[in-house]
């Protein structure tokens, strides 16, 4: 296939994978009529990501992964849109070839399982508490004017005489950046791994540090059933490779509220919309 990265005649929407099996199994019929002919007629294409072929497989059941990976390939057109550590960007290619490759090394799974509860659902809410946050309060308001709320309580925190001069993070940069030297001294192998182009790696941790400071200080954090799995980790990169799109489309609603704050905070275009949402907006310009 081809591998040096292509110019995009359509635009980029990308789905999220509780979407992508909703259509695949049989439960968005309507949607699928109105993605493909979005894609026939334009304005959209829909590419893959690796991210999405590992939650929509499942090594125990090669016969639906098969019948999902076609379906997954027909609406992508084999457009992959590839998040590695030496490269972000679009090429051709299949989604066999990605699920093969997902196989051979899963340490994405495996970060998920080290990080998940590294910090205990109980843990997270004292913190939020701490600094006089809640859920209750917080989703109640715009992703915009949640990050406000958020540094604001940063700022103020009055954390009282602590020893050696220690200087508390005022602010999500600098949570930001306390976290990525604390997993380059304490997880080198993680970290530390050879990239060509090590600020896009940079980036997408900041990505991740961020969506968990979100969910931590509790705008439309995760149920703790939720919380235990690590989704936020996975969560966190679907977020960061869709910000390469014009759109993010998912049922969960949890996710597009964060990915929505995650992109306020970074600046960035990209929109969050429903199923519904999305449907609605096919309608009108088909």
């Amino acid at each position: 296939m081809e591998q040096e990265s292509i110019q995009l005649s359509r635009t980029p929407v990308y789905l999220d994978s509780n979407v992508i099996i909703d259509m695949a199994d049989g439960r968005e019929d309507e949607l699928i009529g109105l993605i493909l002919r979005s894609i026939y007629n334009g304005p959209y294409c829909y590419p893959f990501s690796a991210e999405q072929i590992s939650e929509i497989t499942q090594q125990e059941k090669p016969e639906r992964n098969q019948q999902r990976l076609v379906f997954l390939a027909d609406i992508s057109r084999s457009l992959y849109l590839e998040n590695s550590l030496n490269y972000l960007g679009f090429k051709l290619e299949t989604t066999v070839s990605v699920h093969a490759t997902l196989n051979e090394a899963p340490m994405a799974l495996e970060a998920d399982t080290l990080f998940a509860n590294m910090v205990t659902h109980e843990q997270q809410r004292e913190a939020r508490n701490a600094y006089g946050l809640s859920s209750e309060n917080l989703n109640n308001l715009s992703a915009q004017d949640a990050i406000k709320a958020i540094e604001a309580a940063l700022t103020t925190k009055d954390h009282g005489g602590l020893p050696g001069n220690i200087q508390p993070p005022r602010s999500l940069t600098d949570f930001l950046r306390h976290s990525a030297e604390n997993m380059s001294e304490h997880f080198p192998d993680l970290t530390n791994q050879p990239s060509e182009n090590p600020e896009l790696i940079a980036k997408n941790n900041d990505y991740v540090g961020l969506f968990s400071l979100i969910d931590t200080f509790g705008f439309w954090s995760d149920l703790k059933k939720t919380y235990v799995k690590g989704s936020r980790l996975a969560d966190s990169r679907h977020a960061f490779i869709a910000s390469f799109c014009a759109k993010v489309v998912s049922r969960d609603k949890r996710f597009l509220k964060k990915a929505e704050a995650a992109y306020s905070y970074f600046g960035l275009a990209t929109e969050t919309m429903s199923t519904e949402e999305f449907k609605s907006s096919l309608k009108t310009i088909l």
